[in-house]
């Protein structure tokens, strides 16, 4: 083992790498420096990085499940001391602490969609009184827009004569790190998610129609009708409204993704075109988060499997 003359604290080392990320996502960085600042500065982060082992760094996690912080802050926080410890070990900082067989292991996701009559509910009252918000929600229905996506959306992104939407940002609330202002939080338009999340979705011809008859200026984003940003806030409360219209438990906007993509399967759309319309990288993701069959279909593939044997 080296000894290093100067010593580190390891939540310096933590605001080192930190210098290293601020080229990325605005979003990602406040998030990686937040969850930092909450947890590791005043634990972890106050050893010496010569003196921390892994038997801290496991202690650290089992404390984090012991206060049943969310899966997926503990493995943010995984992410960024491994990172930090690889880029002190390159810089021979410190010395080389394996942490390969760490893992945070996610649990099964109970993830709600839901039923096709429930959906044929909300449906009716979004058909109703048709405005901009309505079909809104019913495009995230049947496309699988992430709500920041779809306050995103401006009339330029909307194609009527290939009837398809170009997904080319969306909407956050960020903390606002600018001084003196009274505003905790800010809206800041962004680049998708990632690469494959900038894509381009075609668009059922019956939403089609009613978004010609809502269709204002190309520059202005759908949700807002002019060029000011709209909140993803106000349009949750909208959503969160309808379904108590509907007579529908509340469950989080994201159920229309969950949705969308069951639905999809269930109508046997093939996994790969359903991937590359949710924006994910590769079909493995879009199988394990959001492809979900329901009961009736797996009822229907044991008919099958009957059929197909005795026949």
């Amino acid at each position: 083992m080296l000894i290093f003359k100067k010593k580190y604290l390891f939540f310096d080392l933590i605001n080192l790498w930190l210098d290293t990320k601020k080229n990325i996502k605005i979003q990602s960085y406040q998030k990686y420096e937040n969850l930092a600042n909450l947890f590791i500065k005043n634990s972890i982060g106050n050893i010496d990085i010569n003196l921390l082992t892994k038997e801290d760094i496991l202690c650290f996690f089992k404390n984090l499940q012991d206060k049943k912080v969310s899966i997926s802050t503990q493995k943010i926080l995984l992410y960024i001391i491994k990172a930090t410890l690889q880029m002190a070990y390159q810089k021979k900082k410190c010395n080389y602490i394996d942490l390969s067989d760490i893992k945070i292991k996610s649990p099964v996701r109970n993830t709600y969609i839901l039923s096709k009559e429930d959906q044929l509910k909300l449906e009716h009252v979004l058909k109703e009184d048709i405005n901009i918000r309505k079909t809104c929600l019913l495009l995230c229905l049947y496309t699988g827009l992430r709500i920041g996506e779809v306050c995103g959306l401006k009339w330029e992104d909307i194609n009527f004569n290939t009837k398809s939407l170009e997904v080319k940002r969306t909407i956050e609330r960020i903390k606002n790190n600018e001084k003196n202002s009274h505003l905790k939080t800010i809206l800041i338009e962004s680049t998708p998610k990632s690469d494959t999340s900038n894509r381009i979705i075609p668009i059922p011809n019956f939403l089609i129609q009613m978004l010609q008859k809502l269709k204002t200026e190309d520059k202005y984003f759908l949700l807002s009708n002019k060029e000011t940003l709209y909140d993803p806030r106000l349009f949750n409360y909208f959503y969160k409204n309808i379904l108590k219209k509907s007579n529908i438990t509340y469950t989080n906007f994201h159920t229309l993704r969950h949705t969308f993509a069951t639905r999809s399967i269930e109508s046997k759309m093939d996994i790969k075109t359903l991937s590359e319309i949710l924006g994910h990288s590769n079909v493995d993701i879009t199988l394990r988060l959001y492809v979900h069959p329901s009961y009736e279909l797996k009822k229907k593939s044991i008919e099958n499997l009957v059929n197909f044997m005795t026949n």
